[in-house]
């Protein structure tokens, strides 16, 4: 059996009855059970990469990514590709022609979401190399003036016409009782409200893609010793954004490192190169379209503060999400929640479990609210 899905969005695919399902369809409450939730927690703690690795949360039902092609037999998936193949003797002036074709298949307006850090720093820089004008969106916040990133955001501002730096998508978690209806929880969703907050900043600029960076924290980190196929990354999970947020707005939310093309280029170059969590490689390797200070200097951002503020300011949301999803499932999960659970997981190691626990509950609260339960 073939599995192919060429749309630019997730698709979802029973296996029971070898099709593609209406993902705007009701769902029953009697399949909210433990072994759904276990599912999801399992599915949140590995992510996975993989079809076969994936848990169905819903019954025989699997997401399956944009643009992918998969066969299915005996109850195994694989997916149908070409493996990324290295390609020795790449240069920086390799990396320029890369993404200058990049930009010439892109028909729209683009804007980069500026975080201050590495990752989008790269972007910009080799964009600007280029002679191309991107539209800077990021966040700030008065509560971290002293945080490195927003120095460099500052620093990079100046240099371009078109910047957005606003306050009101520093809140992590914000705005939850808003969630728009997914057909499968994700945790991802708990930040719903930052994508939202880009679309609408950016309409009035009318922009078409905005890039970012996620998949840079594997393709710049991870050990690459002719192994370029086994890179985690990206996950069935991370185009949530881009399908419940963005692209209902007309626009695309594109991880730029998770494209072929750009994942072969650097995985060619850093061929060989032991892991790198503070990715020097990248900072040396860039150094000519970056700042000093991220070429010259590591440091390891800490989104811990903006989450605990982001928990503690939707406090209230999250108790009655929480609350809804217990009355509604049943689940003893949810009874007799916490917020103090939350904290506690942030602090010894296991807030994965928390944001697992408050993704299944939002995404039960976010098909209640929008009436696609039934039973």
């Amino acid at each position: 059996m073939i599995i192919d899905n060429p749309k630019n969005t997730t698709a979802y695919y029973s296996t029971k009855d070898q099709c593609f399902v209406d993902q705007t369809q009701k769902v029953s409450k009697s399949l909210f059970t433990n072994q759904s939730f276990a599912a999801h927690l399992q599915n949140e703690t590995l992510a996975p990469i993989h079809l076969n690795e994936y848990q169905p949360v819903l019954p025989d039902i699997y997401p399956i990514p944009a643009r992918t092609k998969w066969a299915f037999e005996g109850g195994t998936f694989k997916k149908l590709k070409k493996n990324i193949k290295l390609t020795e003797g790449l240069t920086f002036e390799s990396c320029l022609k890369n993404t200058n074709r990049l930009l010439k298949a892109t028909k729209g307006k683009i804007a980069i979401e500026i975080s201050g850090g590495l990752d989008s720093s790269i972007m910009i820089g080799m964009l600007e190399k280029l002679g191309c004008e991107p539209i800077l969106i990021g966040t700030v916040s008065e509560l971290y003036k002293f945080r490195t990133e927003k120095h460099i955001q500052e620093k990079i501002a100046k240099k371009f016409k078109n910047v957005i730096l606003s306050e009101s998508f520093s809140m992590q978690f914000t705005n939850l009782l808003e969630t728009p209806a997914h057909f499968l929880p994700s945790y991802t969703s708990l930040h719903h409200k930052i994508g939202a907050n880009t679309v609408r900043m950016l309409q009035e600029h009318d922009v078409k893609y905005v890039f970012q960076g996620i998949a840079f924290d594997s393709t710049l980190v991870d050990a690459i010793d002719n192994n370029p196929n086994e890179i985690r990354w990206p996950t069935l999970q991370d185009n949530w954004l881009h399908d419940y947020v963005f692209a209902p707005q007309g626009s695309a939310y594109i991880d730029i490192a998770a494209l072929t093309p750009i994942k072969q280029m650097l995985l060619s170059l850093r061929n060989g190169q032991a892991q790198d969590t503070q990715k020097w490689w990248a900072r040396k390797f860039f150094a000519s379209v970056i700042p000093p200070e991220l070429s010259n200097y590591a440091y390891k951002a800490n989104f811990g503060p903006l989450w605990w503020d982001g928990l503690q300011a939707s406090s209230e949301q999250i108790t009655h999400i929480v609350d809804t999803a217990w009355q509604i499932t049943a689940l003893p999960v949810f009874e007799n929640f916490k917020m103090q659970s939350l904290f506690d997981g942030m602090n010894n190691g296991s807030g994965r479990v928390g944001f697992a626990l408050l993704g299944y509950a939002n995404w039960v609260h976010a098909l209640h609210k929008a009436d696609r339960l039934m039973g």
